[in-house]
């Protein structure tokens, strides 16, 4: 948790300070994706410059119509929009506390999480339930249900939590910003909340993304040895209940995974993929970032998802297309090879 007043950010960041003070005493607490912010919370949205008001643009996922019902404490906007802001009051953005216009607003939103979250977030002390057991090698600086079990050589770092029942069998590190549901399974070797593999364009150079959002897991989970789940940037990446992933999975930054998920060993989904419940992965299927693989979707093994996934649908080959489709056009391939 942190907590910070919108003065003190606009002045450690050398923002522009209103003239209306009576906005300045405002507490942000949070932080969070332009679709999923309240009322306490930093945010930031890229724009569109190609019209007028630049609200015809996609805006982290959030459609132009649903734009106007944006709510925020402090958004981050480009500085074209300077214009349509009064003292950090926007017609455009009713309902946000403070619109600060910058020059890059993925940038002022990385350097206030590196101040104001990364340096001054502070965790709950470490909390064992008397039912858990810890191994003597274990470590744990977070927060651990009742009658979970620690294994050799676990990690469970601080600001991390552990719900009841849940088993880290061994070697199993858990990042900050992690939270665990009840009676989830975790191998060797799994690892859950590192930094997702991020980078943008600033000034000529590349920049690493802090993903500070964590890891959201829900209840009845199994993962398979050496699978790995990357923390979200503004956002949490959320796993929903009853999922299972086998060995050498990869779960990345953003994605959001409903209930019922099945991923054979070596699948993975890159970063903001969207997967509606009762999804299935054979083996080695691979997806591109920012899709949705709609509910009850099935992919058959060595396939690569590039493009979103009708529900309901199975799916095979390279780029994925419904399997009837790919069946006939393997055939046909096969036949223009014979002749």
């Amino acid at each position: 948790m942190f907590s910070v007043s919108l003065s003190e950010i606009l002045e450690t960041m050398n923002l522009k300070m209103p003239s209306n003070e009576g906005v300045l005493n405002f507490e942000l607490t949070g932080f969070s994706s332009l679709d999923q912010a309240g009322m306490h919370d930093v945010s930031f949205w890229t724009g569109d410059a190609k019209t007028e008001t630049g609200l015809a643009g996609n805006a982290g996922g959030v459609s132009a119509s649903a734009f106007a019902g944006v709510t925020a404490g402090l958004l981050f906007v480009p500085s074209l929009y300077e214009k349509y802001c009064v003292d950090g009051r926007s017609e455009l953005l009713p309902n946000v506390h403070f619109v600060c216009p910058v020059e890059s607003p993925y940038h002022a939103m990385v350097t206030f999480m590196k101040e104001f979250v990364e340096r001054r977030e502070v965790f709950e002390e470490a909390k064992i339930a008397a039912s858990a057991q810890v191994h003597a090698s274990a470590v744990v600086e977070g927060v651990v249900g009742e009658n979970a079990i620690i294994g050799p050589n676990c990690v469970v770092m601080k600001g991390a939590t552990i719900g009841a029942g849940t088993i880290l069998e061994a070697n199993v590190t858990v990042y900050p910003r992690v939270t665990i549901g009840e009676d989830c399974v975790f191998q060797a070797g799994v690892v859950v909340g590192p930094r997702g593999f991020g980078f943008y364009e600033y000034e000529g150079k590349r920049c690493m993304v802090p993903h500070l959002a964590g890891v959201r897991i829900g209840n009845r989970c199994s993962f398979s040895a050496n699978d790995v789940v990357a923390a979200g940037f503004v956002s949490p990446t959320v796993i929903g209940d009853d999922c299972h992933f086998d060995t050498f999975v990869q779960v990345a930054h953003n994605c959001r995974l409903g209930n019922n998920i099945m991923m054979a060993s070596q699948s993975g989904v890159a970063g903001s993929v969207i997967m509606e419940d009762d999804v299935e992965f054979a083996g080695g299927v691979q997806s591109a970032g920012h899709l949705t693989i709609g509910k009850g979707v099935k992919v058959a093994a060595k396939a690569g998802v590039t493009k979103s996934l009708k529900a309901g649908k199975v799916y095979a080959g390279y780029p994925a297309e419904e399997i009837d489709v790919w069946r006939r056009s393997v055939v046909k391939l096969r036949m223009m090879g014979k002749k």
